[in-house]
């Protein structure tokens, strides 16, 4: 296998090469410091660019903003934050996804383990974002979504080591003290000066459910802030598109759907809507079956398309190779679908 894109650690250093052979020495060493999966240059996607709707200069520079917060939260017991910085990040984020409102996210989780919790925030905010977006908030209103996206786990800070980074399910009673770090998070914004309560609300409410079976409150319908609705939404997403050490990421197409049904149940109708507009249900390089038997390699989405992408038919009906491999976009043939996903991605 060949290396297809640049491998970088969570401090934007160098691991691997594009271009460079992928070894079994090479494959311990990416497993040995967290990376679970990398992109390979396979020959079927050739001509196709993954666009990228945030660089990952930007995504490595707010993912170590968001570890120094709550590093610094963590040791002082108060919540440390640059203003100007934090909403500098957030203001970056929101030019860059208001000049890229053609693009779908196509989320393939390649964060190590051991800058989840920072690599979260930032894919949450971006999620939201590009919700919000949707929905037509101006930027005054978007700027609040996504600090409070940023910040939406800040009371993890407070939780045991022992409990947060528990390589197995919670007992009940460790379940109870996790719960308590939407708590802890409220607290620790609300004493911030530079704040809002907006913002802690959104920590405060991002596990909360419309229906209200969520926690910490069991608040329901209009209690549920919508900006903290927009932020539940794309953590639970991003959430379930994770790979854990207890277990494995759900299927994008899979988490997708769990987020279709739940429209006026975890959350309101048209968030769902707002959210799922932007996302890819089946990821660039997604090895699927078609409902004429053929079998195809996902290489885009139409924007609000999800489940009609652009595709590459590489086998035929009897599954055998094509000579000439063929593009279709499954939105131009009518009664054509996706049936079931492969083996991932190839």
């Amino acid at each position: 296998m060949i290396v297809g894109e640049t491998v970088l650690s969570s401090m934007g250093e160098v691991l691997l090469e594009k271009g460079v052979v992928l070894t079994p020495a090479y494959i311990k060493k990416l497993l040995k410091t967290g990376v679970q999966s990398i992109f390979v240059a396979d020959g079927f996607l050739s001509g196709i660019n993954l666009k990228e709707i945030i660089t990952k200069e930007t995504r490595i520079a707010a993912t170590e903003q968001v570890k120094k917060i709550l590093l610094q939260t963590k040791e002082s017991g108060k919540l440390v934050i640059e203003p100007s910085t934090l909403y500098g990040t957030v203001s970056d984020f929101t030019d860059t996804l208001l000049g890229n409102k053609s693009l779908m996210i196509n989320l393939v989780d390649l964060r190590s383990q051991d800058d989840y919790t920072f690599a979260h925030s930032v894919n949450v905010c971006v999620l939201a974002l590009m919700t919000g977006i949707t929905l037509g908030y101006p930027k005054e209103r978007l700027m609040v979504l996504g600090v409070g996206a940023l910040l939406h786990d800040l009371g993890k800070v407070r939780i045991p080591d022992a409990i947060l980074n528990k390589p197995s399910n919670l007992t009940p009673e460790e379940y109870i003290v996790m719960q308590k770090h939407t708590i802890f998070g409220f607290e620790l914004i609300m004493q911030s000066q530079e704040l809002s309560e907006e913002h802690a609300l959104i920590a405060l409410q991002h596990h909360e459910s419309y229906d209200g079976t969520g926690y910490p409150m069991g608040v329901k319908d209009k209690d549920f802030h919508e900006l903290a609705q927009v932020v539940a939404i794309a953590d639970k997403f991003d959430a379930l598109t994770a790979n854990r050490v207890y277990r494995k990421a759900y299927p994008a197409h899979e988490a997708y759907e769990m987020c279709a049904a739940s429209g006026n149940y975890w959350f309101k109708d048209h968030i769902v809507k707002a959210f799922l507009h932007n996302i890819a249900a089946y990821p660039p390089g997604t090895l699927v079956e078609l409902s004429n038997k053929q079998i195809a390699v996902v290489l885009d989405t139409p924007k609000g398309l999800s489940r009609f992408p652009r595709v590459r038919v590489l086998l035929d009906q009897q599954h055998r190779a094509l000579t000439t491999p063929r593009d279709i976009s499954l939105l131009e043939e009518p009664g054509l679908s996706v049936i079931r996903v492969l083996e991932d991605t190839i």
